[in-house]
Order: structure tokens, then sequence, then C-alpha cells
């Protein structure tokens, strides 16, 4: 499996104005209402996370993508960000 670096996806991500979350090991643009784990990141190719990116959202409605992050990570990203729909990828 690939690291977030080996592509440049993390600088990619905060030269689209992601931020790094420590807490939940996600990039946030809280502009764009997007949550992306660091594991979504790892594990989807640059072209998935570009179009996730062009992925339409409500604004005040978190649009959070995850790979298998337990629900209670999942609830306390919605408490402290708001609440949010979950992205994760069909198997």
């Amino acid at each position: 499996m690939a690291n977030l670096e080996d592509f440049g996806k993390e600088t990619y991500f905060e030269q689209q104005g992601y931020e790094w979350e420590p807490r939940f090991e996600s990039y946030v643009n809280k502009k764009e209402w997007k949550i992306f784990s660091k594991e979504y990141i790892d594990d989807h190719s640059f072209d998935t996370l570009l179009a996730n990116m062009e992925d339409d959202v409500t604004p005040s409605q978190w649009k959070i993508y995850v790979n298998t992050e337990s629900s209670e990570d999942v609830h306390n990203m919605r408490r402290h960000y708001g609440s949010g729909q979950s992205v994760q990828p069909s198997s």
C-alpha cells in the first residue's frame, strides 16, 4: 500500500486548502465542508481523490470520507465539526 507522501497527495491536499487534523488523522477543508481520513487517502488513487474533491456538498453538512473508521471515530468527527454524511467505498 502506498503512503500519502509517495504521490504528493499530502502536498496537494494542503494546496487545496485542507488542514491536517492530528486528533482525527484527517485532512479537513472547512470552506468545502469535507474531511478525508489519512487511511482513505492512502488507499485511493489520485484520480479517485480528485473526483471526491469535486463532489457536491450541502453547506453546514460535512462530507466525511473514510474507509472503515469506527462509528465512534465518525461520531467524534461529527461532534467536533457538526453533522455530516460519511462516505465509504463500496466493496
